[in-house]
């Protein structure tokens, strides 16, 4: 027993340092084996959640997010459905099966093709695989589906960009049909509105997030040209709601020989608004202020700046 006591003495720094060495080891083992578990952890937490976005993709809220509503069990789960089974069809290369979810209406304003469709919309979402989405509803009929890069498909790390869409599930025909890319739908309005031998009839409005498009057909009954609008003013033409908002159309899209009206013919034009779209908002009258009912007069006319224009109004 002395010779060990009179060993350690002799040698204290050494052993205490052997020790230490040991016990370092320990400790960097259990921290190896404990860093190892959490990431085994995580790559299962990944792959779980993975799998499930796949399977069941996350649906965020059964509340509008505009005006918290409760959305029916049986509606969602209805329109739920078709947005993922268009999806599927998207992330499969279904390319003609997605298409075919489409309304008729969303192909002839979006997509007049399977091709065009694929190059404009499904490339731009889906072209790198698989991808992972959410869906949401805004309100009514339509959601908001966003998706993202599905990371353990492609590897890439550096650039998980989040895309948005707002997608309208539609009855047609007895069937589920979406509208996509931020097109709302159609409504069909055929309400004419007649004055001072001027007939405009709102055939049609189209609906998209952030914009509307007015589809009209005008017929000139007089025996003189007109024009609808002389096209140098932001504000000469616009919408007009139940709260007295007006909403301008896009004067830069048009061309002034489309808003020419000849003396005894019809001129079908489309005009594009800046009116976001909203369910409660009621628009209830559309307005030309700047209409010249003798158009050859007012080209030549050397004060076109103080020229009598004519405002027409017409029932929405």
């Amino acid at each position: 027993m002395y010779n060990l006591i009179r060993l350690f003495n002799q040698n204290r720094k050494k052993i205490i340092w052997i020790i230490l060495i040991i016990v370092s080891i320990i400790l960097l083992i259990n921290l190896l084996n404990e860093i190892s578990k959490n990431k085994n952890q995580t790559s299962n937490s990944i792959n779980n959640n993975y799998n499930i976005s796949n399977s069941i993709e996350e649906l965020v809220s059964d509340k509008s997010v505009i005006s918290g509503d409760t959305i029916s069990g049986v509606k969602l789960q209805k329109d739920v459905d078709i947005i993922k089974e268009f999806i599927e069809n998207c992330i499969e290369k279904n390319i003609e099966g997605a298409y075919n979810l489409l309304t008729d209406e969303c192909r002839e304003v979006m997509f007049s093709s399977v091709d065009e469709f694929e190059y404009l919309y499904h490339s731009s979402i889906f072209n790198n695989g698989k991808v992972l989405y959410t869906i949401e509803n805004l309100t009514d009929d339509t959601y908001i589906v966003k998706f993202s890069e599905d990371i353990l498909s492609t590897g890439n790390i550096n650039n998980n960009k989040t895309l948005q869409d707002y997608i309208t599930v539609v009855s047609e025909n007895g069937e589920k049909k979406l509208n996509i890319n931020s097109y709302i739908g159609r409504n069909y309005k055929n309400k004419t509105t007649e004055d001072n031998d001027i007939d405009v009839e709102v055939v049609s409005i189209d609906t998209y997030m952030d914009y509307e498009i007015y589809n009209l057909a005008i017929t000139n009954k007089s025996s003189k040209n007109i024009i609808i609008d002389t096209n140098d003013d932001v504000n000469s033409i616009y919408l007009l709601d139940n709260n007295n908002m007006k909403y301008y159309f896009y004067n830069a899209e048009i061309i002034e020989s489309r808003l020419l009206v000849k003396s005894k013919l019809t001129n079908n034009i489309s005009i594009k608004f800046n009116n976001s779209y909203s369910s409660s908002r009621r628009i209830t009258e559309l307005v030309f202020s700047k209409i010249v009912l003798d158009y050859n007069n007012y080209k030549s006319s050397e004060d076109k700046e103080n020229y009598e224009f004519y405002q027409y109004h017409v029932r929405v």
